[in-house]
């Protein structure tokens, strides 16, 4: 994976349905970076610590697109945006490696499932409620149904079938609240 003096870096991966996010999480200069249809690779210095030379390869589960790649130097971090060669089933796994890279990792702010893919259709994005507000018919009113609750405000709002707590709670409703009574003791 890297060269004698070099390291790799955090690098962390996301996907779509017709492309892969690779982001070099670390501020770089003298930065160099291939990519072929199987492969990434990436060389660069840090930018505060000029003794930390970063590098790595990344030999991709499944073709990409070389002619198409991306990127943005977003200051704290490099984002490539390398377009899958062929739309489709979402990877499993980046790369071709069988055991986990202590470096690699899923960005999941960017990470889009399959499943949400489906979703991507509907043009209102609303969170954990989509679902709810989306319903057919739309009216507030019924949503609620299943609470039984009364829309009634004949009925008075009343704590009197409220079984007190002690017996002394039953003794103090005779007075007000600074004038209690004592009850004389037998």
């Amino acid at each position: 994976m890297s060269t004698a003096g070099s390291i790799p870096p955090p690098v962390s991966w996301a996907q779509r349905n017709d492309l892969v996010y690779v982001i070099i999480d670390v501020e770089c200069k003298d930065i160099e970076h291939k990519v072929t249809e199987n492969s990434f690779t990436f060389k660069g210095i840090n930018a505060l610590d000029a003794s930390k030379k970063y590098e790595v390869t990344l030999n991709f589960l499944h073709s990409v697109d070389p002619e198409k790649v991306t990127n943005k130097n977003i200051g704290r971090c490099l984002e490539f945006t390398i377009p899958k060669k062929e739309s489709g089933p979402f990877w499993p796994t980046l790369t071709t490696d069988k055991t986990k890279l202590h470096f690699l990792k899923a960005n999941f702010a960017k990470w889009r499932d399959e499943s949400d893919d489906e979703d991507a259709g509907d043009s209102k994005d609303n969170g954990m409620f989509g679902n709810f507000l989306n319903n057919q018919g739309g009216d507030w009113n019924n949503k609620f149904d299943d609470f039984n609750v009364d829309d009634d405000d004949d009925e008075e709002d009343s704590d009197d079938n409220i079984p007190s707590l002690s017996q002394t709670d039953e003794d103090d409703e005779t007075g007000a609240e600074g004038d209690k009574q004592k009850k004389p003791a037998v």
